[in-house]
């Protein structure tokens, strides 16, 4: 089966009444036609909210010949495998039944239940990390448990400092099905492993937060951001 230039893609979605018919507002986020294409990707829609630093795109992309939504929250962003389809109809009428919902949960985060395992952890009302400090040198604390919210691979993001100048970023996450608490860093945008916060439960990563926190956004702070 053969597909349509990306070219011819972004032609026909120019007139498409589904994009045409989205509300302008919805809550904080508002529509915007983007129309632009980089590499094999085509961002045809976007609905964004700047004072939450974030945005929901509704792309094409010629790499699986797909239409999707990508969440993006901060520096986090992801596909949606809920609504990825080649059939554009089948994507237009599920996108368009659910997104007031989806947008709700990234203004309110707090609306979305995150599940048993999140709950029995007691992560969203766990004290420690709630009340972390909001500024730790350049970087701001953008989530915090309380505010966790969905991302891939069965995790959540419940803690996330970030330094959006330099893109620079740290982020504590619970993965569901390892039943683990860990870290990921990224400088410039680029992807850093790190092992220093790997925890099996709440006590055990408030003493890993205690000893490294400060220490490591010095250094991704430090970090030679040329590379």
């Amino acid at each position: 089966m053969g597909y349509k230039p990306i070219e011819e893609i972004q032609q026909e979605t120019r007139q498409w009444d589904f994009i045409k018919g989205l509300p302008d507002q919805v809550g904080k986020f508002t529509k915007k036609l983007v129309d632009t294409i980089d590499g094999q990707v085509l961002t045809i829609c976007r609905y964004e909210a700047p004072e939450l630093r974030a945005k929901l795109d509704i792309i094409y992309t010629s790499e699986t010949f797909d239409y999707i939504v990508v969440h993006t929250m901060g520096m986090n962003s992801y596909r949606d495998i809920r609504f990825i389809y080649k059939d554009k109809d089948v994507f237009a009428k599920n996108v368009q039944a659910y997104l007031p919902g989806i947008l709700h949960s990234m203004e309110d985060p707090t609306s979305v239940n995150l599940g048993e395992q999140v709950a029995e952890h007691g992560i969203l009302t766990w004290d420690y990390g709630n009340h972390l400090p909001k500024k730790i040198g350049p970087f701001e604390l953008y989530i915090k448990p309380a505010n966790a919210i969905e991302h891939i691979n069965g995790s959540i993001i419940m803690i996330d400092y970030s330094n959006f100048d330099r893109m620079d970023q740290l982020i504590i996450m619970y993965n569901r099905l390892r039943d683990q608490f860990f870290g990921e860093v990224k400088i410039n945008s680029v992807f850093h492993a790190s092992m220093d916060f790997d925890s099996k439960n709440l006590k055990e990563l408030e003493g890993k937060l205690k000893e490294h926190l400060e220490e490591t956004l010095k250094k991704v702070d430090q970090a030679d951001h040329t590379i």
